[in-house]
């Protein structure tokens, strides 16, 4: 069967947004680990985010919905909790030193010497930093497109009006995902806020933002895609 145009895109689209949700927590998680602090975090914001998440998850399992997406969401609040943990750990267990214990770190090492040598290296590492997050957005793209492409071939990926008999999910579930909506749209709200509050955005992975832009735009552009053309 031939597939049409706009039902391969939105196909594609969809799969590089799911694999963007899928990964893009992982550089937060992993800026977290090297600062050995999560200061950066708002608690309010991965509350919230996890709220998302649970409703998402309860209402696949409310509404029958494919074994994958089920997993799917338990993998989403699984990630959460990975990172309230590391929140609660670093920030309440673990926190930095002080900054009037600083100066014995650094009292018999040439401050104006430092300075110069990280002006230096700035420009080099923020151009490794930009090669590597170019490099993992094209990794998520590939990934996403290919796996689309196998699901399609192995027929794991069908057409929409496929089936057409497909039962209406339950109100319940759809109100727990207006909820889930809800939530994922608010959530941002109070990381704003903090970053604010601290005139700053240090301890946040600018990885962990732009794969959350790219599985945005993405899924819009899947559903754009589905919709009927006129």
């Amino acid at each position: 069967m031939q597939l049409p145009l706009n039902e391969a895109f939105s196909g594609i689209f969809g799969s590089i947004s799911l694999t963007s949700w899928m990964f893009l927590i992982v550089p937060q998680l992993w800026e977290n680990f090297r600062n050995q602090s999560a200061e950066g975090l708002s608690t309010l914001f991965l509350i919230i985010w996890l709220l998302g998440d649970i409703c998402n998850l309860t209402g696949a399992l409310w509404a029958h919905l494919l074994p994958t997406v089920v997993a799917l969401g338990i993998y989403f609040c699984l990630v959460d909790f990975i990172m309230l943990a590391q929140l609660i750990y670093y920030n309440h267990y673990h926190p930095l030193l002080p900054d009037a214990e600083a100066p014995r770190a650094i009292k018999h090492s040439g401050p104006q010497r430092r300075d110069s040598l990280s002006e230096a290296f700035s420009d080099s590492s923020s151009s490794k930093e930009v090669t590597r997050n170019a490099i993992s957005v094209f990794l998520v793209v590939f990934v996403g497109t290919t796996g689309w492409f196998i699901a399609w071939k192995t027929g794991a990926w069908g057409l929409q009006g496929d089936n057409p008999d497909t039962e209406a999910a339950p109100l319940s579930a759809l109100i727990l995902g207006y909820a889930s909506s809800f939530f994922y749209l608010t959530a941002r709200l109070p990381q704003i806020y903090t970053n604010a509050k601290r005139q700053s955005c240090s301890g946040l992975s600018i990885l962990f933002f732009i794969l959350s832009t790219v599985g945005n735009l993405t899924y819009g552009a899947s559903v754009s895609e589905r919709l009927p053309s006129e």
